[in-house]
Parts: structure tokens; sequence; C-alpha cells
């Protein structure tokens, strides 16, 4: 239950891929139980103990990482770096109030967190089981979500609940135990989702990460193949692809954070606008000087560090999941440069990339297509 901001690793820090040291401390583990004698499941068991296996918030590789791999800074490369939540999307959150944050690393290319990594050996083991008609953590996730919501409660100052939510779980796993109740039906999208928007998610940081998800299946696919190698190494590089990177595969908010996130991604970043005619020559590529007045955002737009030459004003309006979640926004507005006026209306597609169109009088259209980019 860590967040990480990918597009906040400095310019000037260098991170090396760390994918050597996992592979290696992953095929020595390897290695060790089948001299041992462990095979197919058991092997399965014996990798997850010690690499997936979470009786607190981390789990383990997520710790070897913060404390084994050497740490990046400004002129000194490594293969973490540990940012301060206060200088990431989420302050002024309740996640920048967090020491819980994960580690940006750089494994088989892929910039990620390295929670990411805790989520294929974690979950991906859940996952995996479950597709073979087992539910091992049945009761450590009963406690999960239960405690999650006594915590809610307790914060809400809705104290009488909590006995309540507590005996709630504590019937579900003697039931179970018991033999009175059945699983239900194992769908993995939706297991997946209902993590997300529970206790790996929504209800505890208010984000819902698609790439947690990417992992999640990723480390059951790797599991099935562990439990059937019967000699050799593996390697994290057949699973690990781009869609383990939130800035790639975006996350969607709950309201509050979603809000917070994109007032930080504008005002913290460093953006261009970029303008083109329909004849694709460049009207206006100017750097962007964003400040918040009121309800909108206001930008002063100059060219090589040179006084302002116009300026957008610009009001916001967010996108949302039939859930509720913030999962991008529209920003819509005027636009002034050199003498010349218009209005134009942007969409994110990342957050790091809102494109849409530009026009001249009442329309915002007809003039061509614009990007706003960091």
């Amino acid at each position: 239950m860590a967040e990480v901001d990918d597009d906040a690793l400095p310019d000037n820090v260098t991170l090396l891929d760390c994918l050597p040291e996992l592979d290696n401390l992953l095929n020595s583990h390897i290695s060790r139980a089948r001299w041992d004698g462990y095979s197919g499941d058991d092997m399965v068991e014996y990798i997850f103990e010690r690499f997936g296996n979470a009786p607190d918030i981390d789990a383990p590789i997520e710790t070897w990482i913060k404390k084994q791999l050497p740490k990046a800074s400004v002129g000194i490369p490594g293969k973490q770096f540990q940012i301060d939540p206060r200088k990431t999307k989420y302050r002024k959150t309740q996640n920048a109030r967090s020491s819980n944050f994960a580690s940006i690393i750089r494994c088989n290319r892929v910039l990620m967190g390295g929670d990411k990594v805790g989520h294929f050996f974690q979950l991906g083991y859940r996952i995996y089981h479950r597709l073979n008609g087992r539910n091992p953590t049945f009761t450590r996730e009963v406690i999960e979500d239960h405690s999650i919501a006594a915590w809610r409660a307790y914060k809400n100052y809705d104290l009488h609940h909590i006995p309540l939510i507590v005996n709630l779980g504590t019937n579900r796993i003697i039931n179970r135990k018991l033999g009175l109740t059945s699983p239900p039906k194992f769908v993995q999208k939706d297991w997946n989702h209902q993590k997300e928007m529970g206790s790996f998610g929504i209800r505890v940081t208010g984000v819902y990460s698609p790439a947690d998800i990417a992992a999640n299946n990723a480390g059951a696919k790797f599991y099935a193949a562990l439990a059937k190698l019967k000699s050799g190494k593996i390697s994290l590089a057949s699973y690990i692809d781009r869609s383990w990177n939130e800035s790639v595969n975006c996350n969607k908010y709950s309201a509050p954070v979603g809000t917070q996130v994109w007032e930080n991604l504008l005002l913290h970043r460093n953006w261009v606008l970029q303008m083109h005619t329909n004849s694709h020559d460049k009207k206006i590529f100017a750097d962007c000087k964003i400040t918040k007045k009121s309800g909108t955002f206001d930008v002063a737009l100059s060219r090589l560090g040179k006084p302002p030459e116009g300026t957008l004003s610009l009001s916001p309006t967010f996108r949302k999941t039939k859930q509720g979640l913030i999962e991008g926004i529209t920003l819509k507005g005027s636009w002034s440069y050199k003498g010349e006026t218009g209005r134009l209306s942007i969409d994110s597609t990342r957050e790091c990339y809102i494109k849409g169109t530009w026009g001249t009088g009442s329309s915002d259209r007809n003039g061509g297509g614009c990007v706003l980019f960091m």
C-alpha cells in the first residue's frame, strides 16, 4: 500500500537498471530451494514467503529494494531514488504525510515504483492460487478489509460501528472455516478492481492504479511458470513492461485526491504550449508559467526566458468514471498572443499530455491543433 510518482525523478538524477540485482536475488533463492528439494507449489510457497508475504505494509522485496539497492542522488548514479512525498504530485494530499512512499526504480528499462515489484510477488500469488481454485490468504484479506473499515470509522468518529465491523469480519472467517459459506466465483478482472477500490487503493490512499493491476497479473503468470520450472533460471524481464509505469498506465483518483493532484501537476511541473495551424506550422511554441486564480488557471506564455508574449485563462472540469473516480482533466478558456485572441479546449490523454484544438473569435476549433505537455 505505497504510492509513487514516476515523473518526479529529477532530471539531474541518474537511475541505473536494477534488473540484474533482482534476477540474481530471485535465482539465488530458487537455486537454494531446489537444492533443498522444493518444486511445484512448494517452490511457489518458498518464493512467496521470501518476496511477497507482507505481514505489515511493504512486501519483503519492497523493503529489500529500499534497504539494499544503492541510492541515487544528484551527481551519483544509483539504482533507486527515494523522493520527499511533499515534492511529488501528492503534495497537500493524505499521501504527502505518509512515510510509506515507494522508491523509484528502473527495471528492464521501465521506470516504475518499487511497489510494483511488491504487487508482482504479493498479489500475483493470490491470483495464482485463485485461478487454481484455492484461497490460502482468505483470512488475511478479511483482516485487511475490516481493519481499514474500522480505521475509517475511527477517523470519522463513527466509534459505535467499530465493534460491528470487527464482528462481521470475525463471522466471515469462522463461517468459511466451518464450511458454512463458500468462496464466490473468482473473476480476475473483478478481483483486481475490488482490491484497487479497497485496501490496496482508493479506501486507503485515494489512488486507483491500473499499473498495480498489470503487476498483479504478471505475478500470477510468474508463479504459474515457477511451479512448472524444473531447472535453469528465470528472469523478471519476461514479465515487466511499460504498463507497470503509472505515467503510461495512468491512475484514477478519488475526488479529493484527484483535484489536488491535477492542481499540483499544473502548478509545479514545467509545461510547454504548442499550437499548430492547419498547415502544421507552429503558431505558438512557448514555456508556461501557471498560477491559480480563483477557479481558473492563468498561464503566462514566454520563450527563451523573455518577458511573456501571451496568456491563457483556463477553467478545469474533471472526467470521471462510473464510480466517480477522476481519470482526467479538460481545460477550456481563452488565449491571447501578440495581439491575437481566441479560445481553446484541451483534454488530458496522460498526466503529462493535454491536447485538443484552438480557434479564433468564439470558436475553439477553427484554428488547428494544440497540446500542453511536460
